[in-house]
């Protein structure tokens, strides 16, 4: 059963950025370009997860999508000279060839969802998936080279992620890869619940924009719950959120949830305008 509330969230809780790993503090300039209002009404749609919603969810194949900051390894069969570019011409330092975080070259896919592969000149890869990437190079290489055989994998998966904060042992962001991420896998990569503060039976994942997020509740306090956290798939930009005490009304629930759905949002606005 689905519930709406409607209820007005303050101001951002600047205090709150600093839990998220890896952010960047900003300077007084920085903080004056970012316009924040004073309030923003919020229209939360809180649904229990249970049997039912698992078998009514479409189910279909997972495919990784490609995203910005994803590297990219890309090969040409017989053709060396396209596996990495050693001198990637100017204005192209966002989107030629790098030397990705584990080590592996590629092709860093820049903020507006690009790669420049030789030749070819830049393609549009973000939101594909690399059958499809693979597809529209072979298909543009053909002026260029007879018969192209072309491979594409991800080198280092950075561009798609998911939440876990609250009382997990550790609080942080996980990367989405070729593999589906349930919520128990995100809580047993997390360090899982912390048994001392948390209430199991109030663990949400929090999805969608923040004027009209979807709250997917789980009670995972018995055996039988949990199954359902091992069936139900992340998705990327979910924030996972396990709560430190028991809420009887819903509206308390929101009022726990709202900073960490405030948080996560401020931090990609700084992302996406930076």
């Amino acid at each position: 059963m689905r519930k709406v509330i409607s209820i007005v969230g303050t101001s951002i809780l600047f205090s709150g950025c600093s839990i998220m790993p890896g952010m960047q503090n900003l300077d007084n300039v920085q903080m004056r370009k970012m316009v924040i209002p004073e309030k923003i009404e919020v229209h939360p749609t809180l649904i229990p997860i249970t049997p039912t919603l698992i078998a009514d969810q479409k189910v279909s194949v997972y495919h990784y999508h490609v995203a910005p900051a994803d590297v990219l390894s890309i090969n040409v069969w017989q053709h060396p000279e396209f596996d990495f570019l050693e001198r990637p011409s100017a204005n192209l330092a966002t989107t030629a060839g790098i030397q990705g975080a584990a080590g592996q070259p590629g092709y860093l896919v820049n903020a507006d969802g690009l790669i420049y592969f030789p030749l070819v000149g830049y393609v549009k890869v973000a939101g594909k998936t690399v059958d499809e990437i693979r597809g529209v190079i072979t298909a543009r290489l053909k002026k260029y080279v007879p018969n192209p055989q072309v491979n594409v994998r991800v080198a280092d998966y950075r561009g798609q992620k998911v939440y876990v904060l609250g009382e997990v042992n550790k609080p942080g962001f996980l990367p989405l890869n070729d593999q589906p991420l349930t919520i128990a896998d995100a809580l047993t990569l997390s360090g899982w619940i912390n048994p001392d503060a948390a209430a199991p039976g109030y663990t949400y994942v929090i999805r969608g924009n923040y004027k009209e997020p979807l709250i997917f509740w789980l009670d995972a306090k018995t055996p039988d719950k949990m199954l359902l956290a091992e069936r139900f798939s992340l998705r990327p930009g979910d924030i996972l959120y396990v709560s430190s005490a028991p809420a009887t009304r819903w509206n308390r629930v929101l009022n726990q949830l709202l900073p960490t759905i405030q948080t996560v949002w401020y931090t990609q606005a700084i992302v996406n305008n930076s």
